[in-house]
């Protein structure tokens, strides 16, 4: 299997795939909740498409990171949400509601949003001055082909289905899909295991920070402004995990340049061990609630 049908052909096909899946999760009223809660929303959207760019951005001025390490990471943090988000959101007892509003705008605005963005990215890195470039209109068509689209077929094909059959066959394309997209990334992960960095290197150390902070800054705005319980750990799930699949795929298949695609790649697998670990926290938290009062104090 060889490493450029894996990125050229099998990474667009499965992340189409898990989209689609995506969208049999979904209803229109998940975009109508903007109207029930909007400070939350508003605050999940601002976070995430504004602040966490910016993080990336400081962690990219602060480490000394190699222009195109550079350029992954600030890729990774403009594809907010996505599929495992839920997941996880679900897991830790988080406003499920809110998780997949917010996943479902991200899922709309990305296509426009981050290909406009990762060219000015590409021009402050200096990137642009080696024929390196992203065309806007030509990205926007190949990531609504393998992120919007997929997700409205899956809401349509939701609708055509009767009810019955949705529940039963839900569990299943989740499932598959998921253990599909794994399956992808890892055998990127092997087949790029020579080029990708070692574990303790500053790219690491940079995707690890990035997962932290964003996570750590969901949280506490959230709590500043005094939301539900659920609500934060919705939010802090939602600006902490972000798509890998649409980044590497920006990477690998629309910018050609697998180097980029080697901080996505480093993300999709380590992002899961802080979020791991704050959930496992969480939900500890939930079961021993005098503990983590005297804790506290």
């Amino acid at each position: 299997m060889s490493t450029a049908w894996l990125s050229q052909v099998a990474l667009p096909w499965v992340l189409a795939s898990v989209m689609m899946a995506m969208g049999l999760s979904l209803i229109g009223a998940d975009f109508a909740r903007t109207w029930h809660h909007p400070r939350r929303v508003m605050l999940g959207i601002a976070l995430q498409m504004l602040a966490l760019p910016l993080l990336a951005w400081g962690l990219v001025l602060v480490l000394p990171l190699p222009p195109l390490a550079a350029a992954g990471l600030l890729l990774v943090s403009l594809v907010p949400g996505g599929a495992t988000s839920n997941m996880f959101s679900y897991l830790v007892q988080g406003d499920l509601a809110l998780s997949v509003t917010l996943t479902a705008i991200a899922a709309v605005l990305a296509p426009f949003t981050l290909p406009l963005v990762m060219g000015w990215n590409l021009e402050l890195l200096g990137l642009t001055t080696g024929g390196l470039a992203l065309p806007y209109w030509h990205t926007v068509g190949q990531l609504l082909l393998v992120t919007l689209l997929p997700v409205l077929a899956g809401m349509l094909l939701r609708r055509a289905l009767p009810s019955t059959w949705h529940e039963r066959i839900l569990p299943g394309v989740k499932g598959f899909t998921g253990v599909a997209m794994v399956s992808v990334v890892v055998a990127l992960f092997v087949s790029h295991a020579e080029r990708l960095p070692a574990l303790i290197s500053i790219e690491t150390l940079a995707v690890l920070l990035l997962c932290l902070l964003s996570m750590l800054l969901g949280h506490r705005v959230a709590r500043r402004l005094r939301l539900p319980h659920a609500s934060v750990r919705a939010i802090t799930v939602e600006v902490g995990v972000q798509n890998a699949g649409v980044a590497m795929m920006v990477a690998f298949v629309l910018l050609q340049q697998p180097a980029i695609g080697l901080v996505p790649l480093l993300y999709g697998l380590l992002m899961n061990v802080p979020v791991f670990v704050w959930m496992f926290a969480c939900l500890w938290r939930d079961r021993h609630p005098a503990s983590a009062v005297t804790q506290r104090r």
